[in-house]
C-alpha cells in the first residue's frame, strides 16, 4: 500500500443507539426541499426511489449495496423514503423538520445484497458492517461477478418462498433492485432511472435514483452539515458515515489488487481536512496535515479522473502524468456500480 491505515474499526465498536431515525429522514426531506443544485437532485432522486416503493413495495425490492461512496448515497436516501412511506405526517411537518422529533420510529429490515470483490479492502468490509447495523440492513453477503451474484440472490429468495409455501410474510420475488449507478460510470450513458435487465440477467427492474448526480454532488451529499446518521440528540449530532479508504485519497474502490489512492491527489501542501467524527474514523486527522500524504476523495477536481486510482500497481498510478479514467469492462447490469 502507498500508504499505512489506522486498524480496522470493529462492528462491535459501533455505537448501539445509532442507527437511522425519523429525525435523520426529516432532514433528508428537508434538503430536498430547498431550493439549490444539491436540494433538486436529492428531491428527484427521492421521487424516483418512492416510484419504485409505489410500484413494487418493500416486499419486492431489494438494495445492492457495496459500502461506495455511491450507494452510501442510496441507502441514506431509500431509508428516508421508507420512513415516510410509513408515517408521512411526520416526515413532511415543516415544524418537526426545523425541530426533528426524537420519535423511535425505525426502520424495517431492508432486504440487501452485497456482492463481494475478490480480496476485498478490511475497511470496506468493516464499513458494510456498520451499515447493515445503522440502516437495518438485512445483508446477504454473495461472492462472484455481479451477474452470477445477483442470479444466486435471486434465486435464494425464490427457494425460501417455496420451502415456506408462498407464504414468506412481507417478502416476495425479487422484482426490483437499486442501484448506485451513475451515468458516468462504464455503460451507464444509455441507461434510464429504471431499466430491466437485458437478456441473460436475472429478470427485474433496475432502479437508479442517482443516475444522473455528479461526483462533486455526492460529496456534497455526504457531506451536508444539515444532513445526520443516528441524529444523537442535543450536543451529539453526527453526520453522515463514508468509508475511511476516501479520506486517503481513494475516489473509486474495488479489489486490493487493483484500487491505489487517486494520484491527483497526492499531497504537495499541508491544508485542513475535517469530517465528522466517527467510530469508522481516523482519530489521527489533524488540521493541516494530509492522512497519509494524500488528500481526501472530496477534494478531486477533475471529475473525469475519479477512477484515475484503478490499476493493477501503485507505480502506474503514480508514472500517470495526465491521469485519466482506466478503461473499465463490463461486469455488472450494463452500468456496473463505482463505489
Amino acid at each position: 500500500m502507498a500508504h499505512s491505515l489506522r486498524p480496522v474499526a470493529s462492528p462491535a465498536d459501533a455505537d448501539d443507539n445509532r442507527q437511522f431515525t425519523a429525525a435523520d429522514a426529516q432532514r433528508v426531506y428537508a434538503l430536498a426541499r430547498e431550493d439549490s443544485r444539491l436540494g433538486t437532485k436529492v428531491r428527484e432522486a427521492l421521487d424516483i426511489v418512492e416510484r419504485a416503493l409505489d410500484e413494487y413495495g418493500l416486499e419486492q425490492i431489494a438494495l445492492s449495496f457495496n459500502g461506495g461512496k455511491d450507494c452510501t448515497v442510496l441507502v441514506h436516501l431509500l431509508a428516508a423514503a421508507i420512513l415516510r412511506r410509513h408515517n408521512p405526517a411526520l416526515i413532511d411537518s415543516p415544524s418537526s423538520a426545523s425541530s426533528p422529533s426524537t420519535s423511535s420510529s425505525s426502520l424495517p429490515p431492508i432486504p440487501t445484497i452485497y456482492v463481494r470483490c475478490p480480496s476485498p479492502f478490511p475497511q470496506v468490509e468493516a464499513f458494510v458492517s456498520l451499515c447493515a447495523r445503522w440502516y437495518a440492513l438485512e445483508l446477504e453477503a454473495v461472492e462472484g461477478g455481479m451477474r452470477e451474484a445477483l442470479q444466486v440472490y435471486v434465486d435464494r429468495r425464490k427457494s425460501s418462498l417455496a420451502l415456506s409455501n408462498g407464504s414468506g410474510g412481507r417478502r416476495g420475488e425479487i422484482k426490483a433492485v437499486l442501484v448506485g449507478t451513475r451515468r458516468n460510470d462504464p455503460h451507464g450513458e444509455h441507461l434510464r432511472p429504471f431499466s430491466p435487465t437485458d437478456a441473460g440477467w436475472p429478470d427485474f427492474m433496475r432502479v437508479h435514483p442517482i443516475l444522473d448526480w455528479s461526483y462533486g454532488d455526492v460529496w456534497a451529499f455526504l457531506r451536508a452539515e444539515t444532513l445526520t446518521l443516528g441524529d444523537g440528540g442535543e450536543g451529539k449530532r453526527r453526520g453522515l458515515e463514508w468509508c475511511e479508504l476516501y479520506d486517503y485519497g481513494y475516489t473509486s474502490l474495488g479489489s486490493t489488487h487493483n484500487t491505489f489512492p487517486n494520484p491527483l491527489l497526492r499531497a504537495t501542501t499541508s491544508g485542513p481536512i475535517s469530517r465528522p467524527s466517527s467510530p469508522t474514523g481516523s482519530t489521527a486527522k489533524t488540521a493541516g496535515q494530509p492522512l497519509g500524504g494524500w488528500r481526501p476523495a472530496w477534494e478531486l477536481v477533475d471529475e473525469s479522473a475519479e477512477r484515475a486510482g484503478r490499476e493493477t500497481s501503485l507505480s502506474k498510478v503514480l508514472d500517470q502524468t495526465r491521469p485519466s479514467p482506466s478503461a473499465a469492462t463490463a461486469n455488472g447490469m450494463n452500468g456496473s456500480e463505482k463505489r
